[in-house]
């Protein structure tokens, strides 16, 4: 994965999350109602965001301390 891709996954989640809220906050303007569906939409898409920054920031520390990852590992033979 290059770096292009890397920040293209931890950003999507983050962008439809703004671009939820302030559908959210459009609509509630608008009719004095809140859309309780479009904001549980959002709170999923900034939690996917986080969850995806916290994964890459956890692979980076690994990296760091001269861990292999997972993917790096040799399979016992069976």
């Amino acid at each position: 994965m290059n770096r292009s891709s890397v920040l293209l996954i931890i950003g999507l989640p983050w962008v439809a999350a703004v671009a939820v809220m302030l559908m959210v906050t459009k609509v509630h303007a608008a009719g004095g109602r809140i859309e309780w569906g479009l904001l549980g939409s959002g709170c999923i898409c900034f939690s996917i965001g986080c969850l995806a920054r916290t994964s890459v920031g956890l692979h980076d520390l690994a990296q760091r301390a001269g861990r292999p990852d997972a993917s790096d590992r040799q399979r016992p033979p069976r």
